[in-house]
């Protein structure tokens, strides 16, 4: 994880990202995450997320039904109903599993 932080610091993620704009990072915390100022911030552990439900493999984790999650907490929509339906409806492996991270992101996700 430290590895993709630096390269984070190369990378201008808020290119094209208007002031006051959301950056959802997945991280295990903000101690190593380089300032966003003029722009929220929100920060998940979707990899560590992606692990308890055994999505993907140790070192190949799957995060993106927990990344959905908790863009969806930080947005306020669409509702967690409606991303477990699509989970549901698009998803047709390990459903339960990820419509589980997807709510446990929801839940953890940290906004600052």
């Amino acid at each position: 994880m430290v590895q993709d932080v630096k390269l984070l610091r190369n990378v201008d993620v808020t290119s094209g990202l208007k002031p006051g704009g959301w950056v959802l990072l997945n991280a295990p915390d903000v101690s190593q995450i380089p300032s966003f100022e003029n722009y929220r911030l929100a920060v998940v552990d979707a990899t560590q997320i992606a692990l308890e439900y055994h999505l993907g493999t140790r070192t190949h984790p799957i995060i993106n039904t927990a990344m959905i999650g908790a863009f969806a907490r930080i947005m306020e929509a669409p509702s967690m109903d409606a991303v477990a339906e699509a989970i549901e409806k698009e998803i047709p492996v390990k459903t339960d599993q990820n419509i589980q991270a997807a709510k446990e992101a929801y839940r953890r996700v940290e906004s600052f």
